[in-house]
């Protein structure tokens, strides 16, 4: 009893202390793909990629047939996102971009990103922040809730 470690209770955030988040780490099982994991992958992923997709717009009006590059330029544009209603060859239903699997990976790649960031920040919040400059002159009580919100 007398050789054993005093011990050590666990700390978890204080107000004011750092915050931060636990790692995860994968089981030791999941660490690698095997070989036929792997070709299921790609199989999945040239599926994907072949199909010809239709979606329902914000009207809830179905566009289409359209391949993947169409859909990128959609996502860029802000036409679609992971919760459109999308339908391929062997869907039975409508439903949702982000239960189709691989499907928003393969349409958000890099280059989707980036351009989406631009857009938003270059194009869309310069044009809402003028709309808010024109109206703040009609609105005859502003709030400060959103500034003191952080």
């Amino acid at each position: 009893m007398a050789n054993e470690k005093p011990v050590k209770e666990a700390k978890f955030a204080v107000e004011g202390g750092p915050r931060l988040a636990p790692r995860r780490v994968p089981p030791a099982g999941f660490a690698s793909l095997t070989f036929q994991q792997k070709q299921q992958v790609d199989y999945i992923r040239t599926a994907t990629r072949k199909n010809v997709w239709y979606y329902r717009d914000r009207l809830n009006v179905a566009r289409g047939p359209c391949s993947l590059p169409v859909l990128r330029e959609c996502w860029v544009q802000g036409v679609i996102d992971e919760n459109t209603l999308v339908w391929g060859q062997g869907l039975g239903d409508w439903i949702p971009a982000r239960n189709v699997r691989t499907l928003v990976a393969q349409i958000r790649t890099v280059e989707v990103q980036v351009a989406t960031w631009i857009k938003r920040e270059f194009a869309l919040k310069p044009a809402l922040e003028k709309v808010r400059k024109s109206r703040g002159d009609l609105r005859q009580h502003q709030s400060s809730q959103v500034e003191e919100m952080y």
